[in-house]
């Protein structure tokens, strides 16, 4: 040191030292190099790991509400469905929403959220959005059992509405299937043509849609026809009800 602070010949040497020693300091600090980097590293691999989750979450999340959003929209359909429905018909009604469905196999009835204290009672006629849907056959204080027209049990008197013709509509136990009774061979009724209630009974109100007539078979031997209609009424699918609670006399 006392002679690199006398002599400038010692310049030379010195950086020849550092060149020399220069590697060796590399390679010294080369270990704390491999450290910081790896951590840095490390560091951003995590940062975007978490990233990767987090936005993952909000995806999923996003599409919840989308489906959320889809099953609202539809709900609303109904809804809307089903008021233009009251707008059509002169009656007044009690909205009422399906609960459940009765699991036995004889019987084709469901369970709705109204009761005696609601004003329902045993008799009154039930309708979706599109048509007839069935008949309040028990009533408790807070619910309702409702036997749907497909039950075996139940027969709706109809008319034809393009020609007025009297008959018939008796559930099957199949949901999408009904049938009409004693029909003639002869009578003058097309694939196509709707039956409407006729109010015959007073058991159900006169002018609902019940039934689209959508087969005929026609057996020599026999002098009725056996025709199939299908229901107006969405009677696997509907959860949005009405109880028609007074029809209003004209």
């Amino acid at each position: 040191m006392f002679l690199d602070t006398r002599f400038v010949q010692f310049d030379r040497v010195r950086q020849t030292i550092s060149y020399i020693v220069s590697p060796v300091q590399s390679l010294v600090s080369l270990p704390n190099d491999i450290v910081s980097w790896s951590t840095e590293t490390f560091s951003e691999r995590n940062e975007l790991l978490e990233s990767n989750r987090t936005l993952r979450s909000q995806m999923i999340i996003l599409q919840q509400k989308v489906q959320q959003l889809a099953v609202l929209e539809a709900e609303n359909d109904r809804l809307r469905r089903l008021l233009d429905a009251t707008a059509r018909l002169e009656s007044t009604f009690i909205t009422a929403d399906l609960v459940s469905v009765d699991p036995d196999p004889f019987s084709i009835q469901i369970i709705v959220n109204r009761g005696a204290q609601d004003g329902v009672l045993v008799g009154q006629a039930v309708v979706d959005a599109d048509g007839l849907f069935g008949l309040v056959v028990q009533v408790d204080s807070l619910t309702s059992r409702v036997a749907l027209i497909a039950d075996v049990n139940l027969s709706v008197p109809v008319y034809v509405n393009r020609n007025g013709r009297r008959s018939v509509v008796v559930g099957t136990g199949d949901l999408n299937s009904l049938e009409m009774e004693y029909v003639p061979d002869t009578a003058d009724i097309v694939i196509g043509d709707m039956l409407v209630t006729s109010g015959l009974g007073k058991r159900f109100p006169a002018g609902y849609p019940v039934a689209e007539v959508i087969a005929i078979e026609h057996d020599p031997g026999e002098p009725f026809a056996r025709i199939r209609v299908k229901p107006m009424a969405q009677l696997d699918r509907s959860r949005s009800l009405l109880v028609v609670q007074q029809v209003e006399v004209q």
